[in-house]
């Protein structure tokens, strides 16, 4: 079900060095086109893959990622350890894993990475802050719910004195089942979740490790997942375990760039985006890629449309 990818567009402030964090992980984000649409009512992905997949929605609402919201992890890497160069074991999964995570205030993460100079910048700037078990399941529902305990939410109960009554002795009890339902979150895929295996290591910890870079991070929006940002950053100890906090690339911070992309006209003038770099703010890389020539042959998109050739008729 694989597709070739025919044009690649990069932030050009973007930049590929190994031995620098801040090159690696600036706006480190990509968007890619293929060689021609994916077809996700085809039942071939029942048959070859471990799930079938759907369209998802960006996010561009700062509400969607704010701290306190449970997102989920996703991706094929390390569950929990960081491969030496000197380890040839492969420590990827055979399957996509799952974890839930809480979103968390960015200042956790800039006193996290404060050894690593202008990632304050970065992080303020371009990123989501992650860490911690959320309380969401594949499903979107509640893995733990809390119980309806609370006898108002006053700062200072001693205000109340004088004012209640005796009239609520008894604790509220719920005759309308439809109350029950109201966080029971679906999506229409739910016979694909039990290929998805939780992603947490024996301490409990969840999050992202290697080969997880570029991996989704979605959180649910009533009754749909919502893609609210890529895997990009970790930490790992002294005992090769990745760790956190963890730093994900926010598709609502880089909504311009992202916008310009997917949004684009068919006529348009020059480039991915209609406006020019200082109309719009920032610069795209824009790389086509040719399979012209390629052991696995061309692109769909380069295929030629050959009419059947009529052979000439010599007279005389």
């Amino acid at each position: 079900m694989k597709k070739k990818v025919i044009l690649t567009c990069v932030p050009k402030s973007y930049e590929l060095d190994y031995l620098k964090i801040i090159k690696w992980s600036w706006i480190d984000i990509a968007i890619v086109k293929v060689e021609s649409e994916y077809d996700f009512n085809d039942e071939k992905y029942t048959q070859l893959c471990s799930y079938k997949p759907a369209i998802i929605d960006v996010n561009y609402a700062r509400k969607y990622q704010e701290p306190g919201t449970d997102a989920l992890v996703l991706g094929w890497g390390h569950k929990e350890k960081w491969r030496k160069p000197e380890d040839v074991s492969n420590y990827n999964q055979d399957t996509l894993n799952y974890a839930p995570i809480m979103l968390q205030n960015k200042e956790k993460c800039t006193e996290a990475y404060k050894d690593i100079e202008r990632m304050n910048i970065l992080i303020d700037n371009y990123m989501i802050c992650a860490d911690g078990k959320g309380n969401i399941n594949a499903k979107g529902e509640q893995i733990l719910k809390g119980k309806p305990e609370a006898d108002g939410c006053a700062t200072n109960p001693e205000n109340l004195k004088g004012i209640l009554d005796d009239s609520c002795e008894k604790p509220f009890q719920n005759k309308d089942p439809s109350i029950v339902l109201l966080n029971a979150r679906k999506n229409n895929s739910d016979d694909n979740i039990s290929q998805l295996d939780t992603r947490r290591n024996d301490d409990g910890a969840t999050g992202i490790c290697q080969n997880d870079h570029g991996g989704p991070l979605v959180t649910w929006v009533g009754t749909h997942e919502v893609l609210i940002g890529v895997a990009s950053v970790f930490r790992v100890d002294s005992n090769s375990q990745c760790t956190g906090p963890y730093l994900f690339t926010s598709t609502e911070c880089n909504g311009a760039f992202i916008g310009c992309i997917l949004n684009q006209t068919v006529a348009r003038r020059t480039g991915v985006c209609d406006q020019s770099p200082i109309e719009r703010g920032f610069d795209i890389i824009e790389k086509s890629i040719s399979w012209k020539g390629h052991p696995e042959g061309p692109a769909q998109n380069e295929l030629l449309k050959m009419r059947p050739q009529v052979p000439i008729t010599h007279f005389g």
